[in-house]
């Protein structure tokens, strides 16, 4: 669950498969929105004709891929790939070891978390917990941001193994030096996690730590993106949260281990 830097045999290759590709980018163009889109929207988007996606979506719908939303006559992308996603074996232990750990840790400290994993330099949320808090941040399962500019992906920059952390700041060098990336990485290896001003929503500071398995290797990272509430004494302090955070992914990494 690492960034995939590798290529596949078969990539070197050309082959064609119309149907597939145009149900895939259907996919691929509805997983960015927040909204749903018209049959004809989604076609003059694809600069496709209606008629060369119409059977598309509708055996996308008719799989579950796609729900149509009467009330609009717009097509909205199910929960299906991520119900399928979570079927996936490691997926399915890393669920199982962190969702009551998360869970708790929520309660614990006020604040909502989110589970995140790597993947082809992005990083996706696979587990997300509400705080019960009234007023509360809360991430879209599925929802991914690149590597540099997210607290999930200095995780990864850091804590990966030598030999991809070069791939990945390879693949890195048009954003930032090899030098800048260097200094971050050994910055978070050294504290052990990272506290950073979210790069997304002001006023929040995101605080994420590594999970690792039974090889002691980095598979996901546990990020508490801490709201400082203003006026209430009772909600718990960011250095109790860090160390409460850290305790969870132990807690969680103990748990991959026993797996194995």
């Amino acid at each position: 669950m690492n960034v995939n830097t590798t290529k596949s045999k078969s990539s070197d290759k050309t082959y064609s498969a119309p149907a597939l590709e145009k149900g895939l980018d259907i996919i691929e163009f509805l997983s960015k929105q927040s909204s749903g889109f018209k049959l004809k929207e989604i076609a003059q988007n694809l600069n496709k004709s209606v008629s060369e996606i119409f059977r598309m979506v509708s055996v996308l719908e008719k799989r579950g891929y796609l729900y149509l939303d009467n009330n609009d006559d717009k097509y909205y992308l199910s929960l299906k790939l991520f119900e399928i996603t979570h079927q996936h074996s490691p997926i399915q232990k890393l669920t199982k070891a962190a969702a009551a750990e998360m869970e708790a840790l929520s309660k614990r400290i006020d604040q909502s978390c989110h589970l995140t994993i790597c993947f082809n330099n992005k990083v996706m949320v696979i587990i997300q917990k509400d705080s019960d808090m009234d007023r509360r941040f809360t991430i879209r399962l599925g929802a991914s941001s690149p590597l540099l500019n997210s607290c999930s992906g200095h995780i990864f920059l850091s804590f990966v193994d030598a030999e991809l952390q070069q791939n990945i700041f390879k693949s890195l060098h048009e954003q930032a030096t090899n030098k800048e990336l260097m200094r971050l990485s050994s910055r978070v290896k050294q504290q052990g996690y990272e506290r950073m001003p979210s790069q997304q929503i002001q006023g929040v500071e995101d605080l994420g730590f590594p999970v690792f398995n039974y090889e002691n290797k980095v598979v996901a990272c546990l990020v508490v993106p801490f709201i400082h509430y203003l006026g209430d004494t009772k909600t718990v302090g960011i250095e109790q949260a860090i160390t409460a955070t850290q305790q969870t992914v132990d807690n969680i990494s103990a748990k991959l281990a026993m797996k194995n």
